[in-house]
């Protein structure tokens, strides 16, 4: 959860209201499945969102499941945001300090130094979110 938390956060602070509570994380799960891609340099994705903010930032449609009402919010930096979680965690939290990359270097690390380098060579990531575009 959280992942699709911070999000969630982030379209929150962008769109306020439009989103309705009740598909609120469904929205950011769409969000992150359909639009999350990882970028080399997360100074250079904000310039260039920022210099051509059409070209870059994708419309969403949400429906209430409610009154049926639709709304169209925007997907901007949670786009690349999201995945950065995993290289910069600290931008979403305090608590979690450890990028991902030094963690698996840490377990491999703890290993006998004769199965290290046979262990570089086969690391697996898996689940939802190693599925971003450009994550490995």
């Amino acid at each position: 959860v959280g992942l699709l938390q911070f999000v969630l956060n982030l379209i929150r602070e962008r769109e306020g209201r439009k989103i309705p509570p009740a598909e609120a994380l469904e929205v950011a799960k769409r969000v992150k499945e359909t639009y999350s891609y990882v970028c080399p340099d997360i100074v250079k994705e904000f310039s260039k969102y920022d210099k051509d903010p059409a070209k870059w930032i994708k419309q969403y449609d949400v429906v209430n499941k409610v009154n049926k009402a639709k709304t169209t919010i925007d997907v901007g930096y949670e786009r690349f945001l999201g995945p950065e979680l995993f290289f910069n965690p600290e931008i979403f939290s305090s608590d979690w300090l450890v990028p991902l990359p030094k963690i698996v270097d840490e377990g491999v690390q703890s290993c006998p130094i004769d199965t290290r380098r046979g262990l570089y060579k086969n690391i697996v990531l898996s689940g939802g979110s190693t599925m971003f575009k450009d994550f490995g």
